[in-house]
């Protein structure tokens, strides 16, 4: 069966690359003259990049891969700042917990383990045209943080991301309560009261209960932060103090945000200010630099037992970075990251 899968979406340069580091980012910049091809700030523009994958590569040096993406920086429209998501080459239909993708794959099983050699592994689409940057600390008004934005990004790509669709299909016409193939960040998928979403006696999702949680009508009812979905897993609610993870699951679904982020209604502080690096939204300004003990978490619950062991997560600054590499690049108001549609 074909698979209709979702995707989900600073030092010096020693610093922002760790010598053990094992796990690297071959970035394939697609566009022409523009985004990160851009004359003037394409340069600057891929060295940013290259510099969140680096800190994200901070987490997995116990894994050895070379994790290649296909990179548009000429998308514009929609709302969306950006997007990054694994490929699916040549996956098949396994009930369970199976959908990897090829990201996560070659992470955890090495270059010999890539699905498709030859071609990419996952793509990452920036919008340049609607939104403004910056690649460092100089914020000026308007302009969103462009290292925060690729490491949330390139974290749905190594799989912190749900593969259930609105309908509660598995990306391969799966008629919920038959046998489904799941992402692992699924099986930690709850409802309010810790009833797992996919029923782990037969893989199959539970509909009512996916139908309730999903848009934050579960318990009594009503909406907010408790009433939707949750993550379970128990590296995530042991790093969260004991208590399960708020999942965002608003009233109204949203493809590519819904059950793939950590709740806004929960964890955003006044004023719209993150907590948390995977949270749903971002506003303009500096955004979360540092993955969390709580993400961390996560990422082990779903199989990466050995993320962030032995790692040096220390954030790199990146102004000394980008003023090497040339001029920096100089909308007010609430923006979702949103993961891509693959």
């Amino acid at each position: 069966m074909k698979k209709l899968a979702l995707a989900a979406v600073i030092g010096s340069v020693i610093a922002a690359a760790p010598a053990q580091a094992a796990v690297m980012w071959d970035f394939n910049f697609t566009d022409v003259n523009t985004g990160f091809n851009d004359v003037t700030e394409g340069a600057a523009r891929q060295g940013a990049l290259q510099t969140a994958g680096d800190y994200v590569s901070s987490f997995l040096t116990s894994y050895t891969a070379t994790i290649y993406m296909d990179v548009d920086g000429s998308t514009s429209g929609g709302g969306t700042l950006a997007a990054a998501g694994t490929n699916f080459t040549n996956a098949t239909y396994s009930a369970g917990f199976t959908q990897r993708g090829d990201v996560m794959t070659k992470i955890l099983g090495g270059d010999a383990a890539d699905p498709g050699v030859g071609v990419a592994d996952g793509t990452v689409t920036w919008n340049f045209t609607d939104f403004d940057w910056e690649l460092g600390s100089d914020f000026q008004a308007g302009e969103f943080d462009f290292f925060s934005t690729a490491v949330h990004e390139l974290l749905h790509a190594i799989g912190f991301a749900s593969e259930i669709t609105e309908t509660g299909n598995d990306g391969y016409g799966t008629t919920p309560g038959d046998a489904g193939a799941w992402a692992p960040f699924d099986e930690f998928l709850t409802s309010f009261d810790g009833t797992s979403i996919i029923n782990p006696a037969d893989n199959s999702l539970l509909a009512g209960t996916w139908d309730l949680a999903r848009l934050s009508g579960d318990g009594d009812g009503t909406s907010g932060c408790g009433a939707g979905l949750q993550f379970n897993g128990a590296n995530a609610v042991a790093a969260n103090g004991g208590s399960a993870v708020q999942i965002y699951s608003p009233t109204i679904w949203e493809s590519g945000s819904s059950g793939s982020h950590l709740d806004d209604n929960c964890y955003t502080n006044p004023g719209n200010v993150s907590t948390y690096m995977m949270e749903a939204q971002t506003i303009d300004g500096l955004g979360v630099r540092t993955i969390s003990a709580l993400e961390v978490g996560m990422m082990r619950d779903i199989g990466y037992t050995n993320f962030g062991v032995q790692a040096n997560n220390t954030v790199p600054e990146p102004g000394t970075i980008y003023l090497m590499l040339g001029a920096l690049l100089g909308l007010f108001g609430l923006k979702r990251q949103n993961s891509k549609v693959a």
